[in-house]
């Protein structure tokens, strides 16, 4: 009879906590995972892109937009990332708003490349930077603890019932970003200057904490096809600079880019800046940007 009792009490308080919870909703996984880190015990935010999903490309299906209208906040990057949320928000109003994670103002932002080859990254670049913002923000370790103070502090002014559990979760969770930062950066630093080309420029943050030696990419906007000029810059990239490695992601294929890597003799490895063989949920952030580390690491190094 006590266990029952006991078990009655747990289940409410479970329930009047998921009650009074906001129903969140995040866009993509990494910056999910930090989100639903912070919430753990107290409810858990829904993910809106599945995997495999591009940002860049994705629609919304009448799923998602149900998902988005029970929300009572919804967390996104901006439109510069994710035009697919433009039309839902000017119709969507949740009870607690929406954060655009991307105007979270102590993030350091930096400005997209607009052109196809780069100075090494502890360098100055002006000449190739434009007035846009590059969006991938969460690549850099530093801004993931500024997502997790906003985050923190905005939910606990809205749901203060829960405003010990969600301090106590972002204080753990910024112990294990620094640590994160430690190990990536002892994973990192013996190959950090060896050349290499990306498929898709979505890495300049990351490439800028780790001071890691990208020299171009092929694909400036994933909006706009392969042009033949493009392809003739990377091959006079790869030669000039004796690029062994191309990372690219699984949504950015081109059949011209694999003939020319073929023929250079250059290897090339995926990355998942979004996680897609990630499962979801705390710890997911951390697991993305290891990852990412381990396999540029692996290419790199042989």
């Amino acid at each position: 009879m006590r266990n029952r009792l006991v078990l009655f009490a747990l289940l409410l308080f479970y329930l009047g906590n998921a009650i009074g919870a906001p129903k969140v909703v995040v866009t993509i996984k990494p910056l999910h995972g930090l989100v639903s880190a912070i919430m753990q015990g107290v409810a858990e935010p829904a993910l809106l892109l599945p995997d495999n999903a591009s940002p860049h490309t994705f629609a919304l299906k009448p799923s998602n937009w149900q998902q988005l209208q029970k929300a009572t906040l919804i967390m996104w990057v901006g439109p510069s990332l994710e035009l697919f949320m433009q039309a839902p928000l000017k119709e969507i109003k949740p009870q607690y708003g929406v954060i655009t994670l991307m105007e979270i103002p102590t993030l350091t932002l930096l400005p997209q490349r607009n052109s196809r080859q780069w100075q090494h990254a502890h360098e100055e670049d002006h000449e190739h930077a434009s007035h846009m913002i590059d969006p991938h923000f969460w690549l850099d370790t530093d801004n993931a603890v500024k997502v997790i103070d906003y985050v923190e502090n905005y939910l606990s002014k809205i749901d203060n019932e829960n405003a010990i559990v969600y301090k106590k979760n972002a204080s753990t969770l910024r112990d294990d970003i620094i640590k994160l930062k430690s190990t990536l950066n002892q994973k990192l630093q013996p190959v950090h200057d060896k050349p290499f080309l990306v498929y898709h420029d979505g890495y300049q943050y990351f490439e800028k904490e780790f001071n890691l030696n990208a020299v171009g990419t092929f694909i400036l906007n994933p909006h706009v096809p392969q042009s033949a000029k493009g392809l003739y810059e990377a091959k006079t990239l790869i030669h000039d600079k004796g690029v062994k490695c191309v990372f690219r992601e699984t949504e950015f294929y081109d059949t011209n880019i694999e003939r020319l890597l073929s023929e250079a003799g250059v290897k090339f490895t995926e990355l998942d800046p979004l996680g897609a063989r990630v499962k979801a949920g705390p710890g997911a952030y951390q697991e993305i940007l290891l990852n990412l580390a381990q396999n540029m690491q692996s290419c790199l190094a042989s």
